[in-house]
């Protein structure tokens, strides 16, 4: 691998090489799903801690929130691992349940959850809206597969609240 990625590196500066597990990551983002709790996780401090809760997703309905420390996954203590292994225990095939405690600023105990695995739907557009009443604003994160649907829909909906002109912010 690392004389594949050196020999792109002379050759041509637009090509890039992704073993198995980045690619299927690669295609992770593409797809714009994946079945887990619908957390974005980071290491903090040797915490594996929740940097966002996508609205609607298992985490969500089971009041996780930012900011929240994931002190234990399916029985173990999460304590100085990386986002690569809390993200192998958390994910998994849909309609399977991981417990986990979190730790909360302002309690005193972790808090014990049981969560049902389900797909996780990553927006492209993760917001849009009227700025005034001719002007629609479309957020658009990244691009995916279901980006072109994603903006679609708002533009119909943004039109349909009167929309004359748009900004895109991507």
């Amino acid at each position: 691998y690392s004389a594949i990625r050196g020999m792109l590196g002379t050759l041509d500066p637009h090509s890039s090489f992704f073993d198995p597990k980045e690619y299927a990551q690669v295609r992770e983002r593409q797809e714009g799903r994946y079945y887990g709790l619908g957390i974005t996780i980071a290491a903090i401090d040797g915490d594996i801690v929740a940097q966002s809760v996508f609205e609607g997703s298992p985490a969500y309905k089971n009041g996780v929130r930012r900011g929240d420390v994931i002190a234990r996954i399916a029985g173990e203590d999460a304590k100085g691992w990386t986002t690569e292994q809390a993200m192998v225990k958390l994910r998994g095939p849909k309609g399977t349940n991981v417990r986990i405690e979190i730790k909360r600023r302002g309690y005193e105990q972790p808090i014990p959850l049981e969560v049902t695995r389900d797909e996780v739907h990553i927006l492209t557009v993760p917001s849009y809206f009227m700025v005034d009443a001719t002007t629609g604003y479309i957020h658009m994160k990244d691009f995916g597969e279901n980006t072109d649907r994603e903006v679609k829909a708002g533009l119909r909906d943004l039109t349909k609240q009167g929309m004359k002109r748009e900004h895109f912010d991507a």
